[in-house]
């Protein structure tokens, strides 16, 4: 019995072993977004590193970083700073960039809802680019 398991198992081992790895290469296209998605989880994962940070979604597009937080209801009085410091951090991180922060929760949400988009992939480039300039004038007024 000890034969018959080494002699059926050691190949089937042997051929998952090697067969695996192949399974996980995609097409690039996926590949792109993944990295994208990467690129653009540092910035959210540093600002929801703050103390006074819930959530957090930031986009990278060109030369340009918009990122949205949502606050916690005591860091709501301290806005201000929140903006300041949030900012000063991103600004830190990504010196060649254009930085867009805001803390309204109007903005945080317009943010998931294109970052969604995004990776449904339902974007074209007009659209993206249209969609972009609606969040950066709601960040400015």
């Amino acid at each position: 019995m000890k034969k018959f398991v080494s002699l059926v198992m050691k190949p089937v081992l042997l051929t998952a072993v090697l067969i695996l790895p192949a399974a996980g290469c995609g097409d690039k296209e996926e590949s792109s977004l993944t990295n994208t998605t990467a690129i653009t989880n540092y910035p959210e994962k540093l600002l929801e590193d703050m103390d006074e940070v819930t959530s957090a979604h930031a986009v990278m597009e060109g030369k340009n970083l918009y990122a949205g937080v949502a606050v916690t209801q005591w860091s709501r009085l301290r806005l201000d700073s929140v903006r300041k410091k949030g900012h000063a951090l991103l600004k830190k991180h990504y010196p060649e960039k254009t930085i867009h922060f805001s803390t309204d929760y109007k903005v945080w949400l317009e943010l998931n809802g294109f970052k969604e988009e995004l990776q449904k992939k339902s974007l074209s480039g007009k659209k993206r680019k249209k969609r972009l300039t609606g969040i950066e004038d709601h960040m400015k007024g």
